[in-house]
């Protein structure tokens, strides 16, 4: 692995992803500013309701694809429509399901037409080949999308609401038209630049090829990455489905800003997973990971305790006030060294082809996340979900950590992994 090329590829992402976030951002500073917590919280249901639609869409597609790119780039003709015409069907399913959901699900009334209409923004969201660009290697285009589809969604969500004065349906339109926009401009680039038809993929990779995209390999990762949704922001819809828009909204002006801080790992664990996807077995990987793991942790947890310092001031520069929830990202910020080595370790897992005991330890992790904020939600409010999250990201990190532990992990490309005995993980 390059580590200049490396280092070229994460700082050409990241430039891309971390405005388009920001300025994600400050559309939610402004709303939360002009329009207050319940619109905050009422987008931020529809939103969460969204993402669990993307990821039915999506299943484990976009992972072994990427996967199998990173390894021959050649497939790429073979892979767009074999790719596409599955994630049509799951889309299809996904969709129907999202919008009954925001119809007669556990939702206010208030945030029904909301979730329905981000909802149906999944539709050309999952048309983008994203994908592509992450699987060849040409982060300048991936990052020019991320951040184009965000300044575009920011510049329609705000000129919408200064004429009509509508926050949500303006968010909704801007949603949509960024995502159907980003997804013409990927397959564009496609068409034009990337696309070979005059490659021919060999019968035997073709098979391989097709194995990896067998339904039930596809939907054994899909369902890890369901499980790391639930896992991650459960706490929004269960705080929606017991509370009120308001504590939505102080739970949500708390995890905000964290989310812009966890991007750029994020990012960095992106740009690492082709490469470590192609790496050959090495006797030097084990020892490295665990040196980086070790330096993770260790810088991650000061940049923790340093924001916990400064979390009114920063809370005070973002939304003009703490809104209430200085405590809440004070807690939020103790699931940061967890969150970031839990992501080195889950990018190494599924990279080597260890799909199902990812499955294993998110379903683990999402289950007792559920189940605490089930249980406390209704005594402790938002309280209860912040501390539900640091306990699930300590059982899910200490899972993962033993698995590695226990096995040399690097040593396999294409890992068909053994079903591991429970009591193997057993703390």
């Amino acid at each position: 692995m390059n580590v200049k090329e490396l280092f070229h590829s994460a700082a050409r992402i990241a430039t891309g992803e971390v405005l388009g976030r920001l300025a994600t951002f400050a559309l939610y500073a402004y709303v939360s500013r002009h329009y207050g917590l319940e619109v905050l919280g009422i987008v931020a249901l529809g939103q969460a309701v969204a993402i669990y639609v993307v990821e039915g869409s999506d299943q484990g597609l976009k992972w072994i694809a990427v996967r199998l790119l990173a390894r021959n780039r050649g497939l790429a003709d073979y892979l767009v429509p074999a790719v596409s015409r599955l994630r049509a069907g799951f889309t299809a399913v996904a969709v129907l399901l999202g919008v009954a959901y925001g119809l007669y699900g556990p939702l206010p009334a208030a945030a029904r037409a909301c979730a329905v209409a981000f909802v149906l923004a999944v539709i050309p969201y999952s048309c983008a080949l994203d994908w592509v660009a992450w699987g060849l290697g040409k982060f300048g285009v991936l990052a020019s999308w991320r951040s184009g589809v965000s300044f575009l969604y920011v510049l329609i969500a705000i000129v919408g609401m200064r004429l009509t004065d509508r926050p949500i349906s303006s968010m909704a339109i801007g949603n949509f038209s960024s995502a159907a926009l980003g997804a013409m401009f990927l397959w564009l680039i496609w068409r034009l630049r990337w696309s070979n038809p005059a490659n021919v993929v060999s019968p035997a990779l073709a098979q391989a090829a097709h194995q990896e995209l067998r339904v039930s390999r596809v939907m054994t990762l899909g369902s890890s990455n369901l499980l790391n949704l639930i896992f991650l922001n459960a706490d929004i819809l269960i705080l929606g489905a017991m509370s009120t828009t308001h504590e939505v909204g102080r739970y949500s002006v708390a995890c905000k800003p964290l989310y812009v801080m966890f991007t750029a790992f994020w990012l960095l664990t992106d740009v690492l997973y082709p490469h470590i996807a192609a790496v050959k077995d090495s006797t030097r990987a084990r020892a490295a990971l665990f040196q980086w793991l070790v330096l993770l942790a260790v810088t991650s947890a000061v940049c923790a305790t340093a924001l916990g310092f400064l979390a009114p001031q920063i809370l005070t520069a973002l939304y003009g006030s703490t809104m209430g929830a200085s405590g809440l990202f004070r807690v939020l910020l103790i699931a940061m060294p967890l969150d970031f080595c839990f992501s080195l370790l889950w990018t190494v897992l599924v990279s080597r082809g260890y799909d199902r005991f990812v499955l294993y330890g998110l379903a683990a992790a999402a289950i007792s996340d559920v189940a605490l904020n089930w249980i406390f939600i209704p005594r402790f409010q938002a309280e209860a979900s912040a501390w539900a999250t640091v306990a699930s990201y300590a059982l899910l990190f200490t899972m993962m950590l033993v698995f590695v532990l226990r096995n040399d992990v690097l040593s396999h490309g294409e890992a068909e992994e053994p079903v591991p005995s429970p009591a193997e993980y057993a703390l």
